[in-house]
């Protein structure tokens, strides 16, 4: 113990200065939420930030084909109703997830409900919500060749993928010579539906489907259930006074969806493996990411939010080491640098207590800017920790400061949370900087935007 006392108060007049003695923080702090179960060690590869899979939405109900029978109306009118309309598949973003879920290789809405007598139409299917994390990119991508089908359909095949026929309804064929075949011209009627629908689709030329879900509830329809087939009465004529058919639903749409998760947080702490960034993040934080003195402890992002005494918060987010090469995706190096560009602030955090802090250091930027050009140009913090250790600590932060003009540096120590007052006063006043630029932007498009519609 009297090791550890003076061991610490050689650090306080060598590294961190008057600071060093305030132990208060003025804020609380809490976990907003984390990619993991935290208590339970086991579960901490079920992290996922990648998912792909096809969206289907509902097929649409069958028509019904109905007549009115009562008393004495023996042969009444037709009275089937429509098909309900196939659910949709929608993917909405939300802030009580914190991975994107494991999910079938298909996923489909539910199926219109078929019509019934009476007139009475069938119940639209029931969406499919899938719910993401806020920071999930929703993209369109090709689908997968379908094999071609080894014998096409025949005619009758084709008949009752269409139609729903009435019970006692007399084959179509035996329409006697000289007499208008109705059903033909029913068929007619659809092909003709059907060919303005194709003609439809080709024409619009609909855009492939990259939605940011940047914000809670913000939502995207990905595919539309079917239309419901039409009951017997769509083909009433004057004629024509008892139809005995009705068509089938349609097919709901299907795409080929990627979910590929993006942190957002204000702050992301970057550095090499155990350079003490989950440390670093519960000493500022109420969060309890995994620690240990041994490389990869963090095995995906982590989140924490700092809340100060005036209400005032921000976000924390402790992405897994980089190593060398993880631009090119060594140790999952994209899987990792997919959730540093949203962060609005990069803090490095440095082993100061190691062999060579600077060149830890230009690892790291050679990493983030071989991976997205430019991004090393974000208004960046350098946070030297275990800053406690006194022999190597100072002439590393003096060397460090010497070799590094343009970005500030702060001595810590995360695993005693001495000097983590200032720290947190500095990221509180780039964040707030950082934001009031971003509002200022936001509010300068806005007036452009409203003087085009004038």
């Amino acid at each position: 113990m009297l090791t550890l006392t003076s061991h610490l108060t050689a650090a306080r007049s060598c590294c961190f200065g008057a600071q060093f003695e305030q132990k208060a923080r003025l804020h609380t702090t809490r976990l907003v939420y984390s990619y993991s179960n935290h208590k339970s060690p086991s579960k901490y590869s079920h992290f996922i930030d990648f998912v792909r899979f096809r969206a289907k939405g509902g097929d649409g109900g069958d028509g019904c084909v109905s007549f009115m029978r009562e008393k004495y109306l023996p042969k009444g009118p037709p009275n089937g109703g429509n098909g309900g309309r196939g659910g949709n598949v929608i993917i909405r973003a939300t802030t009580n997830e914190g991975s994107l879920r494991r999910l079938g290789r298909v996923c489909s809405a539910k199926r219109g409900h078929n019509g019934m007598g009476g007139g009475r139409h069938g119940m639209r299917g029931d969406d499919l919500v899938i719910q993401v994390p806020v920071g999930t990119i929703v993209r369109e991508v090709p689908l997968p060749e379908k094999k071609e089908e080894e014998e096409p359909m025949d005619k009758e095949a084709r008949r009752a993928a269409r139609w729903v026929y009435y019970p006692r309804m007399e084959e179509v064929e035996a329409v006697p010579e000289g007499k208008v075949n109705f059903f033909r011209q029913a068929e007619r009627l659809m092909d003709e539906e059907d060919r303005y629908l194709k003609w439809r689709l080709r024409n619009e030329n609909p855009t492939k489907i990259e939605v940011d879900l940047a914000e809670d509830g913000q939502e995207v329809l990905v595919c539309k259930g079917g239309a419901g087939g039409y009951g017997n009465p769509y083909f009433l004529t004057t004629e024509n006074r008892s139809p005995k058919w009705a068509t089938r639903g349609r097919k709901g749409e299907e795409r080929q969806i990627e979910l590929e998760l993006k942190t957002i947080a204000d702050i992301g702490l970057v550095g090499l493996p155990n350079a003490g960034k989950s440390t670093l993040l519960g000493a500022i934080s109420n969060a309890h990411p995994k620690q240990g003195n041994y490389a990869f402890t963090t095995l995906h992002p982590f989140v924490g939010t700092v809340d100060y005494a005036d209400q005032f918060q921000l976000t924390v987010a402790d992405i897994p080491g980089l190593i060398e090469g993880a631009h090119l995706n060594v140790g999952l190096g994209h899987a990792f640098l997919r959730h540093v560009e949203r962060a609005k602030l990069l803090v490095y955090v440095i082993d100061i207590s190691g062999p060579s802090p600077f060149d830890d250091l230009k690892i790291l930027q050679q990493e983030l800017q071989a991976y997205k050009p430019g991004l090393i140009q974000r208004q960046s913090l350098i946070v030297a920790n275990k800053a406690d250790i006194v022999n190597p600590a100072k002439e590393n932060l003096e060397a460090l400061q010497s070799q590094v003009k343009n970005i500030p540096i702060i001595p810590v120590s995360a695993r005693y949370e001495k000097n983590v007052l200032k720290l947190t006063s500095v990221l509180r006043k780039e964040v707030e900087r950082i934001r009031a630029e971003e509002e200022a932007i936001k509010k300068t498009l806005r007036n452009d935007d409203d003087e085009d519609f004038i």
